[in-house]
Protein backbone atom coordinates (compact mmCIF):
# COMPACT_ATOMS: atom_id res chain seq x y z
CA UNK A 1 0.00 0.00 0.00
CA UNK A 2 1.31 3.34 -1.15
CA UNK A 3 1.33 6.37 1.95
CA UNK A 4 1.83 9.87 1.80
CA UNK A 5 5.38 11.08 3.60
CA UNK A 6 6.36 14.52 3.45
CA UNK A 7 8.81 14.17 1.44
CA UNK A 8 7.56 12.60 -1.26
CA UNK A 9 4.10 14.83 -1.98
CA UNK A 10 4.70 18.43 -3.71
CA UNK A 11 4.39 20.86 -0.80
CA UNK A 12 1.15 23.21 -1.76
CA UNK A 13 -0.11 25.74 0.07
CA UNK A 14 2.25 26.51 3.10
CA UNK A 15 4.30 24.04 2.09
CA UNK A 16 2.55 21.21 5.10
CA UNK A 17 2.63 18.03 5.83
CA UNK A 18 0.39 15.83 8.06
CA UNK A 19 1.28 16.41 11.40
CA UNK A 20 -2.00 17.99 12.15
CA UNK A 21 -1.27 21.79 11.98
CA UNK A 22 -3.97 23.43 11.15
CA UNK A 23 -4.04 25.10 7.55
CA UNK A 24 -1.39 22.90 6.57
CA UNK A 25 -2.36 21.42 2.94
CA UNK A 26 0.07 19.03 0.84
CA UNK A 27 -0.45 17.33 -2.65
CA UNK A 28 -0.08 14.12 -3.37
CA UNK A 29 1.79 12.54 -6.24
CA UNK A 30 1.10 13.64 -9.95
CA UNK A 31 -1.04 10.77 -11.86
CA UNK A 32 1.37 9.25 -14.68
CA UNK A 33 -1.43 11.07 -17.01
CA UNK A 34 -3.84 13.51 -15.58
CA UNK A 35 -7.52 13.47 -17.28
CA UNK A 36 -8.61 16.84 -18.08
CA UNK A 37 -12.27 15.81 -17.05
CA UNK A 38 -11.43 14.57 -13.75
CA UNK A 39 -10.77 17.26 -11.12
CA UNK A 40 -8.50 17.29 -8.22
CA UNK A 41 -9.84 15.81 -5.10
CA UNK A 42 -9.39 17.57 -1.63
CA UNK A 43 -9.99 15.20 1.12
CA UNK A 44 -10.99 17.21 4.63
CA UNK A 45 -11.11 15.40 7.58
CA UNK A 46 -13.20 15.32 10.27
CA UNK A 47 -13.56 15.61 14.34
CA UNK A 48 -10.73 14.46 16.64
CA UNK A 49 -8.66 13.40 13.67
CA UNK A 50 -6.11 14.67 11.07
CA UNK A 51 -5.18 14.41 7.48
CA UNK A 52 -3.83 11.35 7.58
CA UNK A 53 -7.01 9.74 8.37
CA UNK A 54 -6.97 9.51 4.43
CA UNK A 55 -4.01 7.34 4.23
CA UNK A 56 -3.34 5.92 7.49
CA UNK A 57 -4.94 2.77 7.48
CA UNK A 58 -7.08 3.49 4.93
CA UNK A 59 -6.38 3.12 1.22
CA UNK A 60 -8.61 6.35 -0.01
CA UNK A 61 -4.98 8.37 -1.71
CA UNK A 62 -4.38 5.26 -3.46
CA UNK A 63 -7.34 4.27 -4.89
CA UNK A 64 -7.28 7.71 -6.19
CA UNK A 65 -4.82 8.20 -7.18
CA UNK A 66 -4.70 4.77 -9.33
CA UNK A 67 -7.78 6.20 -10.55
CA UNK A 68 -5.66 9.36 -12.26
CA UNK A 69 -6.92 11.85 -10.42
CA UNK A 70 -5.09 14.61 -8.44
CA UNK A 71 -5.22 14.97 -4.90
CA UNK A 72 -4.57 17.50 -2.12
CA UNK A 73 -5.26 17.20 1.60
CA UNK A 74 -5.67 19.62 4.58
CA UNK A 75 -5.52 19.93 8.36
CA UNK A 76 -7.80 21.61 10.36
CA UNK A 77 -8.67 22.39 14.19
CA UNK A 78 -10.10 18.68 15.09
CA UNK A 79 -11.41 20.36 18.37
CA UNK A 80 -12.76 23.73 16.85
CA UNK A 81 -16.90 24.37 15.11
CA UNK A 82 -17.46 25.36 11.69
CA UNK A 83 -16.95 28.98 11.75
CA UNK A 84 -12.96 28.40 12.48
CA UNK A 85 -12.44 25.78 10.24
CA UNK A 86 -14.64 27.25 7.98
CA UNK A 87 -12.60 30.60 7.54
CA UNK A 88 -9.20 28.54 6.88
CA UNK A 89 -10.33 26.08 4.51
CA UNK A 90 -11.55 29.29 2.55
CA UNK A 91 -8.37 30.65 2.15
CA UNK A 92 -6.35 27.39 1.35
CA UNK A 93 -9.45 26.01 -1.40
CA UNK A 94 -8.17 29.39 -3.27
CA UNK A 95 -4.55 28.28 -3.17
CA UNK A 96 -5.38 24.81 -3.90
CA UNK A 97 -7.35 26.00 -7.27
CA UNK A 98 -4.18 27.95 -8.37
CA UNK A 99 -2.07 25.22 -7.49
CA UNK A 100 -3.92 22.96 -9.64
CA UNK A 101 -4.25 25.71 -12.86
CA UNK A 102 -7.25 27.30 -12.25
CA UNK A 103 -9.04 23.65 -12.58
CA UNK A 104 -12.41 24.02 -10.09
CA UNK A 105 -11.95 20.86 -7.19
CA UNK A 106 -14.01 18.47 -5.78
CA UNK A 107 -14.18 18.59 -2.13
CA UNK A 108 -14.74 15.37 -0.01
CA UNK A 109 -15.51 15.77 3.77
CA UNK A 110 -15.57 13.23 6.14
CA UNK A 111 -18.23 13.38 9.16
CA UNK A 112 -17.45 17.32 10.58
CA UNK A 113 -15.47 18.09 7.88
CA UNK A 114 -18.46 18.13 5.68
CA UNK A 115 -20.17 20.67 7.77
CA UNK A 116 -16.45 23.06 7.34
CA UNK A 117 -16.70 22.23 3.92
CA UNK A 118 -20.31 24.26 3.41
CA UNK A 119 -18.82 26.88 5.70
CA UNK A 120 -16.31 28.09 3.62
CA UNK A 121 -18.28 27.65 0.83
CA UNK A 122 -21.08 29.50 1.89
CA UNK A 123 -20.19 31.97 4.73
CA UNK A 124 -16.73 32.50 3.87
CA UNK A 125 -17.30 32.86 0.06
CA UNK A 126 -14.84 29.79 -1.13
CA UNK A 127 -17.57 28.88 -3.97
CA UNK A 128 -15.71 29.70 -7.24
CA UNK A 129 -13.24 27.59 -6.96
CA UNK A 130 -15.24 24.18 -6.09
CA UNK A 131 -17.61 22.50 -8.34
CA UNK A 132 -19.01 19.37 -6.12
CA UNK A 133 -19.10 18.32 -2.34
CA UNK A 134 -19.01 15.04 -1.66
CA UNK A 135 -20.19 14.45 2.38
CA UNK A 136 -19.51 11.04 3.72
CA UNK A 137 -21.76 10.54 7.07
CA UNK A 138 -21.88 14.17 7.87
CA UNK A 139 -23.77 15.69 10.82
CA UNK A 140 -25.12 18.00 9.02
CA UNK A 141 -28.22 18.33 11.13
CA UNK A 142 -25.56 17.62 14.26
CA UNK A 143 -26.21 14.57 16.11
CA UNK A 144 -27.97 13.21 19.39
CA UNK A 145 -24.67 11.61 20.70
CA UNK A 146 -23.42 15.39 21.08
CA UNK A 147 -26.23 16.13 22.62
CA UNK A 148 -25.64 13.17 24.94
CA UNK A 149 -21.94 14.27 25.46
CA UNK A 150 -23.43 17.50 26.79
CA UNK A 151 -25.96 16.78 28.54
CA UNK A 152 -26.28 17.23 32.10
CA UNK A 153 -25.44 13.33 32.91
CA UNK A 154 -22.28 13.26 30.89
CA UNK A 155 -20.81 16.30 30.08
CA UNK A 156 -18.17 15.99 32.92
CA UNK A 157 -17.50 12.64 31.45
CA UNK A 158 -16.98 14.11 27.94
CA UNK A 159 -14.71 16.72 29.79
CA UNK A 160 -12.73 14.17 31.61
CA UNK A 161 -12.02 12.43 28.44
CA UNK A 162 -11.09 15.80 26.03
CA UNK A 163 -14.41 15.45 24.23
CA UNK A 164 -16.04 18.43 25.72
CA UNK A 165 -15.06 21.45 23.27
CA UNK A 166 -16.09 23.65 20.69
CA UNK A 167 -16.93 21.12 17.92
CA UNK A 168 -18.47 18.79 20.12
CA UNK A 169 -20.76 21.70 21.54
CA UNK A 170 -21.45 23.19 17.88
CA UNK A 171 -22.53 19.33 16.78
CA UNK A 172 -25.21 19.78 18.76
CA UNK A 173 -28.66 18.82 17.20
CA UNK A 174 -30.40 22.31 18.68
CA UNK A 175 -27.30 24.43 16.64
CA UNK A 176 -26.76 22.91 13.77
CA UNK A 177 -30.25 23.47 13.27
CA UNK A 178 -30.08 27.10 13.96
CA UNK A 179 -27.11 26.51 11.30
CA UNK A 180 -29.29 25.36 8.43
CA UNK A 181 -31.45 28.21 9.21
CA UNK A 182 -28.63 30.57 8.76
CA UNK A 183 -27.11 28.44 5.45
CA UNK A 184 -30.11 26.67 3.44
CA UNK A 185 -31.49 29.62 2.32
CA UNK A 186 -28.18 31.60 1.82
CA UNK A 187 -27.40 32.61 -2.17
CA UNK A 188 -24.70 30.61 -2.10
CA UNK A 189 -25.77 27.77 -0.89
CA UNK A 190 -27.16 27.04 -4.67
CA UNK A 191 -23.62 27.78 -6.06
CA UNK A 192 -22.27 24.36 -5.74
CA UNK A 193 -23.93 20.89 -6.40
CA UNK A 194 -23.68 18.76 -2.89
CA UNK A 195 -24.03 14.66 -2.58
CA UNK A 196 -24.27 13.09 0.51
CA UNK A 197 -23.48 9.41 1.81
CA UNK A 198 -24.58 7.73 5.06
CA UNK A 199 -24.20 4.80 7.30
CA UNK A 200 -26.37 2.34 8.49
CA UNK A 201 -24.59 -0.06 10.03
CA UNK A 202 -23.27 -0.18 13.60
CA UNK A 203 -22.08 -3.57 14.26
CA UNK A 204 -22.69 -6.17 16.86
CA UNK A 205 -23.03 -6.80 20.44
CA UNK A 206 -19.51 -5.36 21.78
CA UNK A 207 -17.82 -3.70 18.53
CA UNK A 208 -16.39 -0.44 18.77
CA UNK A 209 -19.74 1.40 17.19
CA UNK A 210 -22.60 -1.16 19.31
CA UNK A 211 -22.84 1.19 22.09
CA UNK A 212 -23.36 4.82 19.98
CA UNK A 213 -25.75 2.70 17.71
CA UNK A 214 -27.85 1.52 20.20
CA UNK A 215 -28.24 4.59 21.65
CA UNK A 216 -28.97 6.38 18.45
CA UNK A 217 -31.41 3.43 16.82
CA UNK A 218 -34.35 5.33 19.17
CA UNK A 219 -33.65 8.06 16.19
CA UNK A 220 -33.24 6.06 13.09
CA UNK A 221 -31.10 4.21 11.36
CA UNK A 222 -27.01 5.01 11.92
CA UNK A 223 -23.45 4.54 11.30
CA UNK A 224 -22.45 4.37 14.65
CA UNK A 225 -21.97 7.95 15.44
CA UNK A 226 -24.85 9.94 12.75
CA UNK A 227 -28.05 8.82 11.62
CA UNK A 228 -28.67 8.38 8.06
CA UNK A 229 -31.31 11.43 8.36
CA UNK A 230 -28.66 13.55 10.08
CA UNK A 231 -26.51 13.06 7.05
CA UNK A 232 -28.89 14.47 4.67
CA UNK A 233 -28.27 17.89 3.62
CA UNK A 234 -31.09 20.16 2.28
CA UNK A 235 -30.60 20.44 -1.67
CA UNK A 236 -28.06 17.66 -2.06
CA UNK A 237 -28.82 14.72 -3.89
CA UNK A 238 -28.08 11.33 -1.83
CA UNK A 239 -25.71 9.08 -3.23
CA UNK A 240 -26.44 5.87 -1.18
CA UNK A 241 -27.12 5.33 2.16
CA UNK A 242 -25.63 1.81 2.56
CA UNK A 243 -23.67 -0.86 5.16
CA UNK A 244 -20.78 1.34 6.46
CA UNK A 245 -20.23 2.04 9.89
CA UNK A 246 -18.86 5.48 11.03
CA UNK A 247 -14.85 4.11 10.16
CA UNK A 248 -15.25 2.16 7.06
CA UNK A 249 -17.63 5.36 5.08
CA UNK A 250 -14.36 6.78 4.58
CA UNK A 251 -12.28 3.79 3.24
CA UNK A 252 -11.35 4.37 -0.32
CA UNK A 253 -12.10 0.40 -1.49
CA UNK A 254 -15.59 1.14 0.42
CA UNK A 255 -16.73 4.18 -1.08
CA UNK A 256 -14.91 5.95 -3.55
CA UNK A 257 -16.18 3.86 -6.28
CA UNK A 258 -19.51 4.53 -4.99
CA UNK A 259 -18.98 8.64 -5.01
CA UNK A 260 -17.02 8.66 -8.46
CA UNK A 261 -19.20 9.32 -11.09
CA UNK A 262 -19.25 12.63 -8.87
CA UNK A 263 -15.79 13.68 -8.98
CA UNK A 264 -15.71 14.75 -12.18
CA UNK A 265 -16.62 18.11 -14.39
CA UNK A 266 -19.45 16.39 -15.72
CA UNK A 267 -21.98 13.79 -14.00
CA UNK A 268 -25.21 12.26 -13.92
CA UNK A 269 -27.91 12.82 -11.75
CA UNK A 270 -27.93 10.87 -8.51
CA UNK A 271 -31.32 8.85 -8.17
CA UNK A 272 -30.85 7.10 -5.25
CA UNK A 273 -34.16 7.09 -3.67
CA UNK A 274 -35.65 6.74 0.02
CA UNK A 275 -38.51 4.71 0.78
CA UNK A 276 -41.42 6.69 2.79
CA UNK A 277 -40.63 5.27 6.25
CA UNK A 278 -37.35 6.12 5.98
CA UNK A 279 -37.60 9.81 4.17
CA UNK A 280 -38.03 11.59 7.99
CA UNK A 281 -38.41 10.65 11.48
CA UNK A 282 -40.71 12.21 13.98
CA UNK A 283 -40.74 11.71 17.79
CA UNK A 284 -37.97 9.51 18.60
CA UNK A 285 -38.69 5.92 20.38
CA UNK A 286 -37.57 6.96 23.90
CA UNK A 287 -36.25 3.84 24.69
CA UNK A 288 -33.46 4.94 27.45
CA UNK A 289 -32.26 5.26 30.93
CA UNK A 290 -29.35 7.63 30.84
CA UNK A 291 -27.63 8.17 34.34
CA UNK A 292 -24.31 9.41 35.18
CA UNK A 293 -21.96 10.53 38.23
CA UNK A 294 -19.38 10.62 40.25
CA UNK A 295 -18.14 8.96 43.29
CA UNK A 296 -15.67 8.21 45.77
CA UNK A 297 -17.63 5.48 47.62
CA UNK A 298 -18.86 2.04 46.01
CA UNK A 299 -21.71 2.73 43.44
CA UNK A 300 -24.68 1.85 43.89
CA UNK A 301 -27.11 2.95 40.95
CA UNK A 302 -31.02 1.94 40.82
CA UNK A 303 -33.09 1.95 37.96
CA UNK A 304 -37.13 0.56 36.90
CA UNK A 305 -37.63 -1.89 34.60
CA UNK A 306 -41.33 -2.19 33.98
CA UNK A 307 -43.83 -6.02 32.97
CA UNK A 308 -43.44 -6.95 29.63
CA UNK A 309 -39.77 -6.15 28.92
CA UNK A 310 -38.26 -8.31 25.89
CA UNK A 311 -34.39 -7.38 26.62
CA UNK A 312 -32.41 -4.97 28.64
CA UNK A 313 -28.93 -3.83 27.10
CA UNK A 314 -27.21 -2.01 30.10
CA UNK A 315 -23.92 0.28 29.39
CA UNK A 316 -21.79 1.34 32.03
CA UNK A 317 -19.04 3.94 30.84
CA UNK A 318 -16.17 5.26 32.46
CA UNK A 319 -12.41 6.60 32.10
CA UNK A 320 -11.17 3.76 33.48
CA UNK A 321 -11.39 0.22 32.87
CA UNK A 322 -13.39 -1.23 36.04
CA UNK A 323 -13.87 -4.59 37.71
CA UNK A 324 -16.38 -5.83 39.62
CA UNK A 325 -19.50 -4.71 38.00
CA UNK A 326 -22.14 -6.45 38.84
CA UNK A 327 -26.04 -5.96 37.86
CA UNK A 328 -28.50 -7.29 40.37
CA UNK A 329 -32.12 -8.28 39.41
CA UNK A 330 -34.86 -7.67 41.48
CA UNK A 331 -35.60 -11.54 42.30
CA UNK A 332 -31.59 -11.00 44.04
CA UNK A 333 -30.08 -12.76 40.57
CA UNK A 334 -26.52 -11.62 39.52
CA UNK A 335 -25.32 -10.75 36.25
CA UNK A 336 -21.57 -9.88 35.88
CA UNK A 337 -20.57 -7.30 33.55
CA UNK A 338 -18.89 -8.42 30.08
CA UNK A 339 -15.22 -7.48 29.21
CA UNK A 340 -14.72 -3.77 28.76
CA UNK A 341 -13.69 -2.25 25.56
CA UNK A 342 -12.20 1.09 24.36
CA UNK A 343 -14.97 3.33 22.67
CA UNK A 344 -14.07 4.76 19.21
CA UNK A 345 -16.82 7.43 18.44
CA UNK A 346 -15.88 10.66 18.71
CA UNK A 347 -18.22 12.00 21.60
CA UNK A 348 -17.03 9.58 24.44
CA UNK A 349 -13.43 8.53 22.54
CA UNK A 350 -11.39 6.66 24.90
CA UNK A 351 -13.55 5.91 27.50
CA UNK A 352 -14.10 1.74 28.78
CA UNK A 353 -17.37 0.64 27.85
CA UNK A 354 -18.88 -3.02 29.85
CA UNK A 355 -22.20 -3.91 28.36
CA UNK A 356 -24.60 -6.83 29.13
CA UNK A 357 -27.39 -8.02 28.20
CA UNK A 358 -30.62 -9.42 30.22
CA UNK A 359 -33.60 -11.35 28.55
CA UNK A 360 -36.52 -10.89 29.88
CA UNK A 361 -36.10 -9.39 32.42
CA UNK A 362 -37.49 -9.33 35.92
CA UNK A 363 -39.92 -5.91 36.26
CA UNK A 364 -38.85 -3.73 39.37
CA UNK A 365 -35.82 -2.07 40.56
CA UNK A 366 -32.49 -3.29 39.46
CA UNK A 367 -29.23 -2.46 41.46
CA UNK A 368 -26.10 -1.86 39.45
CA UNK A 369 -23.06 -1.96 41.70
CA UNK A 370 -19.59 -0.78 40.62
CA UNK A 371 -16.31 0.06 42.15
CA UNK A 372 -15.26 3.33 43.89
CA UNK A 373 -13.82 6.02 42.75
CA UNK A 374 -14.98 6.23 39.34
CA UNK A 375 -16.93 8.81 37.16
CA UNK A 376 -19.32 7.98 34.93
CA UNK A 377 -22.49 6.69 32.48
CA UNK A 378 -24.59 4.32 32.08
CA UNK A 379 -27.58 3.95 29.60
CA UNK A 380 -30.22 1.25 29.97
CA UNK A 381 -32.00 0.73 26.59
CA UNK A 382 -35.30 -1.29 26.89
CA UNK A 383 -37.01 -3.30 23.83
CA UNK A 384 -40.41 -2.83 25.29
CA UNK A 385 -43.49 -2.25 23.62
CA UNK A 386 -44.24 1.01 25.66
CA UNK A 387 -41.33 2.50 23.87
CA UNK A 388 -44.11 2.90 21.15
CA UNK A 389 -46.12 4.99 23.31
CA UNK A 390 -43.58 7.57 25.48
CA UNK A 391 -42.71 10.08 22.00
CA UNK A 392 -42.00 12.77 24.42
CA UNK A 393 -43.70 14.26 27.51
CA UNK A 394 -46.98 14.38 27.22
CA UNK A 395 -48.68 15.34 30.00
CA UNK A 396 -50.20 12.05 31.66
CA UNK A 397 -51.22 12.34 35.11
CA UNK A 398 -49.77 9.42 35.67
CA UNK A 399 -46.42 10.77 35.27
CA UNK A 400 -44.02 12.50 36.99
CA UNK A 401 -40.80 14.66 35.29
CA UNK A 402 -37.71 16.63 36.19
CA UNK A 403 -36.01 18.56 33.83
CA UNK A 404 -32.01 19.40 34.23
CA UNK A 405 -30.51 22.07 31.26
CA UNK A 406 -27.51 23.74 30.56
CA UNK A 407 -26.88 26.56 28.59
CA UNK A 408 -24.54 26.95 26.07
CA UNK A 409 -23.95 30.82 25.58
CA UNK A 410 -22.80 32.09 22.28
CA UNK A 411 -21.42 35.93 21.73
CA UNK A 412 -23.53 38.40 19.61
CA UNK A 413 -22.15 37.12 16.41
CA UNK A 414 -23.58 33.90 17.03
CA UNK A 415 -20.37 32.16 16.53
CA UNK A 416 -18.25 31.61 19.46
CA UNK A 417 -19.11 29.85 22.80
CA UNK A 418 -18.71 31.88 25.87
CA UNK A 419 -19.97 30.41 28.80
CA UNK A 420 -22.14 27.83 30.37
CA UNK A 421 -25.00 28.52 32.84
CA UNK A 422 -26.93 25.58 34.37
CA UNK A 423 -30.61 25.05 36.34
CA UNK A 424 -33.57 22.10 37.41
CA UNK A 425 -36.41 22.05 38.35
CA UNK A 426 -39.03 19.67 39.28
CA UNK A 427 -41.97 19.40 36.29
CA UNK A 428 -41.28 20.00 32.19
CA UNK A 429 -39.51 22.90 30.77
CA UNK A 430 -41.39 25.09 28.81
CA UNK A 431 -40.10 27.40 26.21
CA UNK A 432 -40.92 30.93 28.73
CA UNK A 433 -37.98 29.07 30.88
CA UNK A 434 -35.27 29.78 28.11
CA UNK A 435 -34.59 34.10 27.78
CA UNK A 436 -30.75 33.91 27.04
CA UNK A 437 -29.37 33.33 23.54
CA UNK A 438 -27.67 30.23 23.57
CA UNK A 439 -28.23 26.41 23.08
CA UNK A 440 -29.84 24.60 25.70
CA UNK A 441 -29.44 20.82 26.34
CA UNK A 442 -32.27 19.75 28.63
CA UNK A 443 -31.98 16.34 30.25
CA UNK A 444 -36.03 15.49 31.72
CA UNK A 445 -36.20 12.19 33.74
CA UNK A 446 -39.33 10.95 32.68
CA UNK A 447 -41.16 8.36 35.51
CA UNK A 448 -44.72 6.88 35.18
CA UNK A 449 -46.93 3.76 35.50
CA UNK A 450 -47.87 1.44 33.02
CA UNK A 451 -51.32 0.33 32.39
CA UNK A 452 -50.90 -2.54 34.15
CA UNK A 453 -49.55 -0.68 36.93
CA UNK A 454 -45.87 -1.09 36.52
CA UNK A 455 -43.64 2.18 37.38
CA UNK A 456 -41.80 2.90 34.58
CA UNK A 457 -38.86 5.34 34.06
CA UNK A 458 -37.26 6.83 30.91
CA UNK A 459 -34.79 9.77 29.86
CA UNK A 460 -35.42 12.27 27.20
CA UNK A 461 -32.19 14.57 26.07
CA UNK A 462 -33.21 17.50 24.03
CA UNK A 463 -31.30 20.27 22.35
CA UNK A 464 -32.35 23.56 20.72
CA UNK A 465 -31.31 27.23 20.10
CA UNK A 466 -33.12 30.30 20.63
CA UNK A 467 -32.00 32.80 19.11
CA UNK A 468 -32.11 37.03 19.60
CA UNK A 469 -35.44 37.48 19.40
CA UNK A 470 -36.31 33.97 21.29
CA UNK A 471 -37.57 31.70 18.01
CA UNK A 472 -36.50 28.32 19.05
CA UNK A 473 -34.78 26.09 16.41
CA UNK A 474 -34.75 22.12 17.02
Amino acid sequence: MMLIFPGMVKAGGIGGDDSGTPGYWYAGETPSSIDPSKSPLVFVHGYNNSSAVWHEGNDMYEVALANGYETAFIDLHHDRDMWTNGAILAEKLQEMYHHFGGKKLVVIGYSKGGVDIQTALVHYNAHPYVSNVISLSSPHHGTQLADLAHSSAAWWLAALLGNNNEATESLQTGNMQYFRSLTDSHPNTAKNRYYTLGGTKWGSFGSAFYWGGLYLSQYGKSDGVVTAVNSRLPGASIVQEGGWNHTTIREGSRTFPVFRPYTSITQPAANYSIEDSESSVGKPRIHSIVKGGTSVNAISEQFLVEDKVKSITISFISDKNLSSLKLISPDGREYKMGKAHKEKSEFFKGAWVHQIEADNPKDGTWVLKAPANASYLYTVALDSPLNDSIQGKSLNSQETFHSKWILYEFDSSGKKLQQKAKGEKPGIMTDGDFSQEGVYNVTTEIKGFTGNGKPYERTLIESFYIDTNGKRYN
